[in-house]
């Protein structure tokens, strides 16, 4: 039997690599967007606390989730958010509140005590995610607290259609839905402030 020599032994890894080439990333980033600006109404002089933003762990992930049926998920191997989901649902929350509660100033979770806010909203995300045509599903329960005291704690869901099959116009479809969440939370946030 004859033996390969042990000088060329590291050319076959170098051959297996050439002929495999580089392959092409087909990796695309997203991030949600906020809404477009609309008549706001009467200013609110209130500081407003944003968070904490609590995710179930299956949506805690780089990689954008598309849900197939009640019981299935699939994780894309291309599609992933350019963010943490959690730092950019916070960020797009205040940008939305910025544009409903004109005069208001916001703080993200968590703050120093000398920056407590006078109203602070906690969201729990159940589910935030599109299915296979793009449509989207926001499911959250989320609290309202005045001076540290709750004032309102809700339930909410919102279905919210896509334009296209394409994760660009799902991307769209999950913020529009956020918009929708962003305004029962600013019409909270009036009630409480008597505005």
């Amino acid at each position: 039997m004859r033996r390969f020599p042990r000088s060329l032994m590291w050319i076959a890894p170098l051959a297996c690599a050439a002929c495999l080439g580089p392959r092409e990333d087909l990796s695309a980033f997203f991030l949600l967007s906020p809404a477009s600006p609309t008549s706001a109404g009467a200013p609110v002089a209130a500081r407003v606390g944003i968070g904490p933003i609590a995710l179930p762990g299956y949506l805690d992930r780089a990689q954008i989730v598309v849900r197939l049926s009640d019981n299935q998920v699939a994780l894309s191997d291309a599609d992933r958010w350019a963010e943490p989901l959690a730092d950019n649902l916070q960020r797009t929350l205040e940008e939305n509140l910025a544009g409903l509660l004109p005069g208001a100033s916001f703080v993200a979770h968590p703050w120093y005590p000398s920056e407590a806010p006078d109203h602070a909203v906690a969201i729990t995300f159940r589910r935030f995610e599109t299915d296979a045509t793009g449509a989207a599903v926001l499911d959250a329960t989320w609290e309202l607290t005045t001076d540290g005291a709750r004032v309102e704690r809700r339930s909410t869901r919102i279905d919210e259609a896509a334009t296209a099959p394409d994760r660009v116009s799902a991307v769209a479809a999950q913020s529009r839905a956020l918009a929708r969440l962003s305004e029962e939370i600013a019409a909270a946030v009036r009630r409480a402030a008597g505005r």
